[in-house]
């Protein structure tokens, strides 16, 4: 078996290496029918046993779920988007693909997918109807609620047994609101991701487990990390309101934003901004994860 090189830079720990391992993948609807869903498995199998061979297959969501290793900079990422605006894919710095984002308008959705749709064994795995992560939003677009398709904790339960109809294992929440500042509008979030315990394990946001709505978590509670945006200043010479984006030349756009840790709002830990046509910057560091830094990013598809 011949496996490819891997090209990703050594900080991207759990992403330099894509376990070939399968994990299962959840049935969408509860009761769903259990020899379509073995014969989806078995048709699925082939095609992966054809991808680990040329050491392609990335089942596994675990590694998109992991923060960041802990650093004194931001690591640096980019999102193309699509001519229609409705496909965004998140590379590394060094241009390795990680992730894809496909909008879908009339169901007010945002599929993520662990293939990229652009190469010939991604669009032979990339199932549409299958994503790692979906992430729902609102009728006025103000809330979004990401959540994994496959919970850690009851991944291996039978679908009337698991948290698949109780609102799944969520992974973020983000709700948009506006400002006024000077002469401009301010768009900016407010965001509620799970938080990590004393020796670094993840908090599991399954409501099996007793979690309630990550959009309303208690306010003492330990178990959830809040972020806000950071305010921008308005600048009389250029007429607009702005940020600092340190070592990132960025263009005008409604959709920058800068996040930081509600107790430490000098600290950015994730930044967004336009860096082309159709390119953006998206550079964070711990404690966010991979996910949780594109998914927030992807909230700002409507602002302008």
């Amino acid at each position: 078996m011949v496996f490819r090189e891997e090209q990703e830079a050594s900080w991207l720990w759990p992403l330099r290496h894509w376990r070939s391992c399968r994990e299962e993948d959840e049935e969408k609807n509860c009761g769903k029918d259990e020899d379509a869903d073995e014969r989806w498995d078995r048709e699925r199998g082939f095609d992966l046993a054809d991808c680990m061979e040329k050491g392609l297959a990335r089942e596994l969501v675990t590694d998109f779920m992991q923060p960041l290793r802990k650093s004194s900079r931001l690591w640096r990422f980019h999102v193309v988007r699509s001519e229609d605006k409705l496909q965004y894919r998140l590379f590394s710095d060094d241009g390795d693909f990680l992730m894809c984002a496909r909008v879908a308008l009339e169901e007010k959705l945002v599929s993520f997918f662990l293939y990229n749709p652009a190469d010939r064994e991604g669009a032979l795995l990339n199932e549409t109807s299958r994503p790692a992560f979906t992430m729902s939003y609102g009728e006025n677009r103000s809330e979004w609620r990401l959540t994994q398709e496959r919970c850690e904790h009851c991944r291996f339960s039978p679908s009337h047994l698991s948290c698949t109809c109780h609102g799944k294992q969520q992974v973020a929440f983000t709700k948009h609101s506006r400002r006024h500042i000077g002469d401009g509008i301010f768009n900016c979030m407010d965001v509620h991701v799970p938080g990590l315990y004393s020796d670094g394990s993840r908090v599991v946001w399954c409501p099996l487990l007793g979690k309630g709505d990550l959009s309303s978590p208690p306010d003492n509670s330990l178990e959830v990390q809040r972020l806000s945006t950071r305010k921008p200043q308005w600048n009389d010479d250029v007429e607009s309101l702005v940020l600092d984006f340190k070592g990132r030349h960025i263009l005008s756009s409604a959709k920058n934003f800068q996040l930081s840790l509600q107790q430490k709002p000098g600290h950015v830990i994730c930044q967004f901004g336009k860096i082309g046509a159709s390119t953006f910057s998206l550079d964070f560091r711990y404690p966010l994860s991979v996910i949780q830094a594109f998914a927030i990013a992807m909230t700002t598809i409507f602002w302008t």
